[in-house]
């Protein structure tokens, strides 16, 4: 037996074992991008983002990086101040720890303020021009009457009422 003769049941072994896991491998491929497809137009047909979309700076991020950078910055700062000049020494550390201390705090409400819109995002509708839940027939506004006859309609009139 040559080579020759041997490749070709060796060939007949060995292409369905590619062949078949590559063709699958394409058509799970196909279905999970249109998948994906899918997600995405009912995503924006709703007008939300995918998680994937979202910038890596998110509000959360943002504030947490407030709360530990403005303090970090801060205290290198004095501590680089307060090497140079003994005399103000306690006016700097001082300084230091106010603006730290307000660092912290304000990282911490812009955190907790978006963690808190985040749990409860329909909170924020009642205060963007939603449209307030009432009962329609809670409320009797209308002060005109209208009398309609069978032939001809009359002009509106004011109701009148008794003095």
């Amino acid at each position: 037996m040559t080579v020759t003769t041997a490749m070709i049941p060796l060939m007949g072994i060995l292409l369905p074992i590619i062949l078949v896991p590559t063709i699958l491998g394409i058509k799970y491929a196909q279905k999970e991008r249109e998948l994906d497809h899918a997600e995405r137009m009912k995503a924006l047909e709703l007008g939300r983002t995918l998680p994937r979309d979202e910038s890596w700076w998110s509000p959360a991020r943002i504030s947490v990086a407030f709360g530990v950078g403005v303090p970090i910055g801060v205290f290198l700062c004095a501590a680089r101040a307060a090497e140079t000049s003994d005399a103000w020494s306690l006016v700097i550390w001082l300084s230091a720890g106010v603006v730290g201390l307000a660092g912290v705090v304000s990282g911490a409400i812009l955190a907790f303020h978006h963690f808190e819109h985040a749990a409860n995002p329909r909170r924020d509708a009642d205060y963007a021009g939603a449209k307030p839940a009432v009962d329609a027939d809670a409320f009797d506004v209308s002060a005109i009457a209208v009398t309609e006859t069978p032939n001809t309609l009359e002009a509106p009139r004011c109701m009148s009422f008794p003095s």
